[in-house]
């Protein structure tokens, strides 16, 4: 319970960004975004913990620079497919994510999720139709493949975490990946984006929440988190992003709440909710059968 608390922390405040990294997309292309992010976490992480890194480095070297790169690549062609797609038609696509888990889990490890894990991860997916459904028309092309893509690197780099946190530490895994994805940034950045300024007053306390909360205590947290939570929960949990961001838009950015959208939220709650108490659902009619 705690560890799916700390994930639901960490889908609240990535929720909460999207409002913030609207305004900072708009400062920064999207390389030197992540270099920024992913550059001042690791420093961070460093800081506070250097000897922990120090004495487990070798041994979550490999861990980190996999995880790191999963979700560079997510995060690469979840953005790229945004120049053509629209943002709800992302949304949607890269939350399918949450069914892919336990299908990868059940499929790769031979771990069967459970019934009712299913239900809720389908529930979870029909409930971001209904949130983001509105921009789905129109046929599949490049921005569609590459979200998908990003949907199932997204999966991957859950299963990752949930793999090397068992023998590994995870401040160690969190400040290798920081570091792997600054890295990426900076290299792809200098071959693809225009030279920017590295700090600018424009946005910086949005820049700040975004690297203190966002990078460095959420990105942190979920591979901590992950260590004790279920592969498939975790998915779960973390779709409740969508549900964020959509109320960070409604209360700093102005936009409008449909009663489809409210339905989505409701439907996304409800998966969050048949996936926290599944445990006690299995106790219950263990007992039932016993008596």
């Amino acid at each position: 319970m705690l560890a799916d608390s700390a994930l639901l922390f960490c889908a609240f405040f990535w929720g909460m960004s999207f409002a913030t990294m609207k305004i900072l997309i708009t400062i920064y292309p999207s390389c030197w975004l992540l270099f920024l992010r992913f550059t001042a976490g690791a420093l961070m992480i460093y800081a506070f913990f250097n000897g922990r890194i120090h004495e487990s480095i070798r041994k979550c070297l490999k861990g980190g620079i996999i995880i790191g790169a999963l979700l560079f690549i997510a995060l690469e062609t979840q953005t790229i497919g945004l120049l053509y797609i629209g943002g709800g038609r992302s949304a949607f696509i890269s939350a399918i994510y949450v069914l892919i888990v336990p299908l990868m889990m059940w499929g790769i490890r031979k771990i069967f999720p459970g019934w009712v894990t299913l239900f809720a991860a389908c529930l979870c997916v029909l409930g971001m139709y209904f949130l983001t459904g509105d921009d789905m028309n129109g046929s599949m092309n490049t921005g569609d493949i590459l979200t998908i893509i990003c949907a199932f690197t997204f999966a991957v780099q859950i299963l990752a975490i949930n793999h090397y946190t068992q023998d590994c530490d995870p401040v160690t895994l969190s400040f290798v990946e920081f570091v792997t994805l600054a890295v990426l940034s900076f290299i792809t950045s200098l071959i693809f984006e225009t030279r920017t300024e590295i700090i600018s007053t424009r946005g910086l306390p949005e820049l700040i929440f975004t690297i203190v909360l966002c990078t460095f205590g959420c990105y942190m947290i979920q591979i901590c988190a992950q260590k004790y939570a279920k592969p498939s929960h975790a998915a779960i949990i973390m779709s409740l992003e969508s549900v964020f961001g959509l109320l960070s838009g409604i209360v700093f950015l102005g936009e409008s709440l449909t009663l489809r959208m409210a339905a989505g939220c409701t439907m996304i709650f409800a998966a969050v909710m048949i996936a926290e108490l599944e445990p006690f659902m299995h106790f219950r009619f263990v007992n039932m059968n016993r008596g």
